[in-house]
């Protein structure tokens, strides 16, 4: 089989790009062909870390230019590809590119919505601007950017619906908000497959008899998404009651020398800063005993399940529906109810921090329940999903 991804952005360090990488890998390993076409290659440095038998496609915005669909649809004859994978489901723009290049073709089209349904990055902000409007004039006429915004993503979702074989979420949880948020009438191509693990698993050697008491948060250092403050400012109720614990914080971005200064500021106890790391955060997960998520959007968290694969037992905030398909409430985790409550948090980490065997048995139940996101379990969706379209 030949498959071809595309993409906004590859090689690069993103979770999507990751999972593409992972993905591509497993289908060669496998004995197929894979093509990855991108619009930007902003790590030049990357290329060399590009899966061996991979051919990469550099097109360019804007999006729609007559050169990009004539290459693509160059692609797709000479490599007889069988079936795109879009991995940038919306905005339209991408169905559409990828359409036109496969007219002619028996070559088929599945995208991928690499998100919650009925949230985004641009909506959250419009959002923010109602809620921070100065006078009335300033809140109606935000409020209206905001619904024009709406109906826009809206029709987006409904256009890359119908002109895709298959329009797949990352979540059996994110399909009924999907259908009811862009008023869907026609949901039969809709369907579900979660992201695989990204990073190796290998437990030789690993015991839970090991792990240390340290809650742990790895992702990106931001405010308007990631809400790592919420960690903070929860730890910072109850270090002092807890003198064994500490809260580690892995990753950077915009907000992190801020938190840096709150922590200084407020003189909260034992509250590590790693930074980014070149390398996965494999011994970051064999050694905490809690994971913690806060964030108020969400794709889909992988870091969740990767964690959970060492034995960390995660305390998430249920700000979007596919937290609730990773967590089995109560057994392998929690998850916290919206909207956002400190309290409600911090009820949750002294839960797990008062009790070594309930925490020990979650742990357990979380690498179980982690095996279900394998890149064996998930392949196995994609294949099946591939022969229902190409038979």
């Amino acid at each position: 089989m030949n498959i071809l991804f595309f993409y906004r952005v590859y090689p690069n360090y993103g979770g999507v790009e990751v999972v593409t990488s992972v993905l591509a890998k497993r289908f060669i390993a496998d004995g197929h062909h894979v093509t990855i076409a991108s619009l930007e290659q902003p790590h030049p440095e990357l290329k060399e870390q590009v899966i061996e038998g991979v051919e990469l496609i550099a097109l360019h915005h804007p999006i729609l230019a007559k050169d990009n669909v004539e290459r693509l649809h160059q692609v797709v004859i000479d490599k007889k590809i069988d079936i795109i994978v879009n991995q940038w489901g919306l905005p339209f723009k991408s169905t559409m590119l990828c359409n036109k290049a496969i007219e002619g073709t028996k070559c088929k089209l599945v995208s991928v919505l690499h998100g919650a349904p009925n949230i985004s990055k641009v909506i959250i902000k419009a959002q923010d601007k109602v809620k921070t409007a100065s006078n009335l004039f300033s809140r109606l006429l935000y409020t209206a950017v905001l619904s024009a915004k709406e109906e826009v993503i809206k029709w987006s979702i409904r256009y890359a619906c119908k002109h895709n074989e298959k329009y797949i979420m990352l979540s059996d949880s994110f399909i009924k908000p999907l259908i009811n948020y862009a008023h869907i009438t026609d949901a039969s191509n809709i369907t579900a497959i979660g992201n695989p693990i990204t990073i190796p698993v290998d437990l030789n050697g690993f015991s839970l008899d090991n792990k240390k008491k340290q809650i742990l948060y790895v992702g990106r250092m931001d405010y308007e998404n990631k809400r790592v403050n919420r960690i903070v400012e929860a730890w910072q109720e109850i270090a002092a009651k807890y003198p064994e614990w500490s809260l580690i914080l892995v990753g950077d971005g915009p907000h992190k020398q801020q938190l840096i200064d709150y922590v200084k500021e407020n003189n909260i106890d034992r509250v590590h800063f790693e930074g980014f790391q070149v390398d996965p955060p494999i011994r970051y997960y064999k050694d905490a005993s809690i994971f913690m998520l806060t964030s108020d959007l969400e794709g889909f968290g992988l870091v969740i399940i990767e964690s959970m694969s060492f034995g960390c037992v995660p305390i998430v905030y249920g700000s979007y529906e596919a937290a609730y398909d990773i967590i089995d409430q109560g057994q392998c985790g929690f998850v916290t109810p919206k909207p956002y409550n400190k309290a409600e948090t911090i009820k949750k980490m002294e839960t797990l921090i008062n009790d070594d065997t309930l925490r020990r048995k979650m742990a357990i139940k979380a690498m179980e329940k982690a095996k279900k996101f394998s890149i064996d379990s998930i392949s196995k969706k994609w294949y099946d999903l591939f022969e229902e379209i190409l038979k």
